[in-house]
C-alpha cells in the first residue's frame, strides 16, 4: 500500500510520483507518432491493434491507477487524463481506450478486497472493460449473489480486457408474506443501482460498433446467459459516491474514496483535448506547408495564412484549448490536495468539477469547428486528421458525463440553493 492516506504522504513518496509521471508522460509522447500512422488502420479494424494494446500494457499506462497492493502504480488523480491528451494527438480512439481502460483500475479499486485479489493475483496487468447500459438485460438477487441475464452496450476496449465491470439495477427480494405489492414493500421499493464483475469466460463479446466517430474504440456489446455473480464481486454504486466504499476502508489512498462520478469526466476529457490540439496543430501546419510549396515551385503564393481572419480562427482556437487545458488543471489539482488530506469534497465543489469538464469539451468542440473550413474539401476523406478529429471530439462530447446541459443545470440548481438533480454527482 501506498503512503498518502489522510496525513498526505511524505515527500519522498510525492517525489517518486512525479518523476514516475514524467517518464510515463514522455513515453506518451514517444508513441504518440506511432499510434498515429495506425490511426486509419485501427479505424479499419474498428478497435485498436493489437500492437497499441501491448506498448500501452508494457508502458504501464493501464495501471496509473491500479491500486499499488494489487500492482498498480497509484498515481495521481487525473494523471490518466494527461496521458489520454498526449495519446489523442495522434489518434483519439487510441486515447479514449487508454483513458477508459486506466480509469477502470481505479472503480474496480472500490469493490471488496477479496474480488481485487481474485482478479490480480495471477497477473496484476489484468484489465477491465465496463458497461453501465443494460439493454434489456436482467440482474436477480439471489441469497448469496446475483442472477444475470442479457445484453449490455457499449463496452468500450472489451475485445483486450480480462473482465468486465457491469451496471445493473436490482429489486430487493420479494418476502413471501409481502407479495401484494404494498407501499414500502420489496415489491414496490425502486431497484438499487450495483457494479458488477464478471470474469472473461462469463460473457460472450458481440461485435456491433459501427459509429461515425471515435469508430477505432471496439466499444461492443456483451451478452451473458444465466450468469451467476457472487456477492463479494459487487459494489453499491452509492458506496463509489460517498467515499464508503470497501475498497476505499482497505486501500490507505485517497484515490477509492474519491465520489466517483464526480470526477469520473478526467477519464474522457483527455481525449477531446487531444484532438482539439491535433486540429490546431494539422491546420498550422498544413498552412505554412502549403505557402512553403507555392513559393518553392514558383506557382502564385497561397495567401490564406496571411489573411487576418485566418489568423484569428487560429488564435482562437488556441486560446479555446488553452483555457480548457488550465481549468482542469486547476480543478485537478484541488481534487489531489483535497485527498491527500483526506477532505471530502462538498456539493457545490462536486457539481463545479463537473460543470467544468462540461465546459472544456464545450472549449474543445468549440476549437475545432472554428479551424475545421480553413482546410477545404481535403477534410472529407476520412482518413484526413482534421476529419478525424471533428468527428472524435463531437462523439466525446456526446457522453453523460461531459454534456454541458445536464451539468449545467446540476451546478445550477446546487448554487441557488437547491438539491441537485442527480444523486449520483
Amino acid at each position: 500500500m501506498t503512503n498518502q492516506g489522510n496525513n498526505g504522504g511524505g515527500t519522498a513518496v510525492l517525489t517518486k510520483q512525479a518523476e514516475t509521471e514524467a517518464r510515463l508522460l514522455d513515453r506518451a509522447r514517444e508513441l504518440m507518432p506511432v499510434v498515429q500512422a495506425r490511426a486509419a488502420e485501427a479505424e479499419k479494424q474498428r478497435r485498436i491493434p493489437t500492437e497499441t494494446d501491448r506498448e500501452f500494457r508494457e508502458a504501464g499506462f493501464y495501471r496509473v491507477l491500479q491500486p499499488a497492493a494489487f500492482g498498480g502504480l497509484e498515481l495521481s488523480y487525473g494523471f490518466h487524463t494527461q496521458l489520454a491528451e498526449e495519446i489523442g494527438k495522434g489518434c483519439p480512439s487510441s486515447a479514449w481506450i487508454l483513458g477508459v481502460i486506466a480509469c477502470h483500475s481505479w472503480i474496480f479499486g472500490m469493490f471488496p478486497p477479496e474480488a481485487q485479489r481474485e482478479f490480480w493475483s495471477a497477473n496484476p496487468s489484468a484489465t477491465l472493460a465496463t458497461s453501465f447500459f443494460p439493454d434489456g438485460a436482467t440482474v436477480k438477487r439471489e441469497s448469496d449473489g446475483f442472477r444475470l441475464n442479457g445484453r449490455w452496450k457499449f463496452s468500450s476496449g472489451v475485445d483486450h480486457c480480462q473482465g468486465i465491470v457491469l451496471m445493473g439495477f436490482v429489486r430487493p427480494i420479494s418476502n413471501p408474506a409481502n407479495t401484494g405489492g404494498a407501499a414500502g414493500s420489496p415489491a414496490s421499493a425502486p431497484p438499487v443501482p450495483y457494479f458488477l464483475f464478471v470474469p472473461r469466460a462469463n460473457y460472450k463479446i458481440e461485435d456491433t460498433w459501427h459509429s461515425a466517430g471515435l469508430i477505432a474504440t471496439g466499444s461492443n456489446d456483451v451478452i451473458l446467459d444465466n450468469v451467476f455473480v457472487p456477492g463479494h464481486h459487487s459494489l453499491e454504486v452509492m458506496q463509489s459516491v460517498n467515499g464508503k466504499s470497501p475498497g476505499g476502508l482497505f486501500h490507505e489512498s485517497f484515490l477509492y474514496r474519491l465520489p466517483l462520478f464526480a470526477v469520473f469526466g478526467y477519464t474522457l476529457v483527455g481525449t477531446a483535448l487531444g484532438a482539439a490540439q491535433a486540429a490546431l496543430d494539422f491546420v498550422a501546419d498544413n498552412l505554412k506547408a502549403r505557402s512553403s510549396s507555392s513559393a518553392q515551385s514558383n506557382a502564385p503564393t497561397n495567401k490564406q495564412r496571411e489573411q487576418e481572419s485566418v489568423q484569428v480562427r487560429v488564435a482562437e482556437a488556441a486560446a479555446e484549448i488553452q483555457a480548457a487545458r488550465a481549468v482542469l488543471q486547476v480543478d485537478r489539482e484541488r481534487i489531489n490536495q483535497q485527498g491527500r488530506a483526506g477532505n471530502f469534497p462538498s456539493d457545490e465543489e462536486r457539481v463545479t468539477y463537473r460543470l467544468n469538464l462540461g465546459y472544456a469539451t464545450q472549449l474543445c468542440v468549440s476549437a475545432v469547428e472554428r479551424l475545421y473550413p480553413l482546410s477545404g474539401a481535403q477534410n472529407i476523406g476520412m482518413d484526413n486528421p482534421l476529419q478525424r478529429a471533428w468527428r472524435d471530439v463531437h462523439a466525446v462530447s456526446l457522453h453523460v458525463g461531459l454534456r454541458w446541459d445536464l451539468n449545467a443545470v446540476n451546478f445550477g440548481a446546487v448554487k441557488l440553493g437547491l438539491k441537485c438533480p442527480d444523486p449520483r454527482v
